[in-house]
């Protein structure tokens, strides 16, 4: 039950899934960490779902937008956010404090907005170019970016006002999510060939190299910086689709 109520936790807080929470409960918050890849393959069903069927009824590049649109649509920009709160702030190149102040500041600057035009006109050329092509590895990408984020925030040290400021049991919840990972990319293997290894590869080295530059920058993991390491990941692990079909 408990395995339950942390995924329902999971699902309801980083996707727009409608889902029915009988209990929250803070205690299970680590394992809700944890459940951060289950999520994924949920986020990475619908997005393999919707396109083939965006592939079967709609044009190419119409079918292209869809594929770049549903992996923000159904976590409700969230990730996005973490993005363009944590570009701004990178890219301030001001004093630590400041550009820590940026990261919380509501406002949206000019790095933000360059960055994710930039970042949405990269996904869509790298869409249009799946259209017609074995996609199988969108269920995989997920999986993988949310099975680093999990173990970013569960062992990096925390900014002061991000949530998982008071996380102790990071080993645990580490383990899980590497093990979660390493059954993913055994299983697409298996299922569509060693080509889901070089996409996962790619995802967990741009996830990795994102977040180390946000990390040094800014001297502390928040969920900003978790979403902004997978927004890019995410962007990595369809251009290598693109490239290696």
């Amino acid at each position: 039950m408990e395995l339950l109520t942390a995924f329902l936790m999971c699902l309801s807080m980083f996707t727009v899934i409608p889902c029915r929470v009988r209990r929250w409960d803070d205690a299970l918050k680590p394992l809700m960490t944890a459940m951060l890849p289950v999520v994924g393959l949920v986020t990475g069903g619908v997005w393999l779902l919707a396109a083939r069927i965006a592939c079967a009824v709609l044009p190419r590049l119409l079918a292209a937008i869809v594929v770049t649109a549903v992996p923000y649509l159904i976590t409700g920009y969230m990730h996005l956010d973490g993005f363009m709160d944590t570009v701004d702030a990178v890219r301030s190149w001001r004093g630590l404090e400041e550009r820590r102040a940026i990261l919380k500041d509501v406002h949206c600057g000019a790095f933000a907005v360059v960055s994710l035009a930039l970042l949405l006109l990269g996904m869509f050329a790298a869409s249009a170019e799946l259209i017609g092509r074995d996609m199988r590895m969108l269920l995989l990408i997920p999986v993988i970016a949310r099975a680093m984020s999990a173990i970013a925030v569960s062992v990096l040290r925390p900014l002061g006002h991000s949530q998982y400021a008071a996380t102790d049991s990071g080993r645990y919840v580490a383990a899980c999510a590497a093990v979660l990972a390493a059954l993913a990319c055994v299983a697409a293997a298996v299922w569509i060939g060693l080509d889901a290894l070089i996409v996962a590869a790619a995802v967990m080295v741009a996830y990795w190299a994102a977040m180390a530059r946000a990390f040094r920058s800014l001297k502390g993991v928040s969920g900003d910086l978790a979403g902004y390491a997978l927004s890019l990941a995410e962007f990595a692990g369809v251009a290598v689709m693109a490239c290696i079909h």
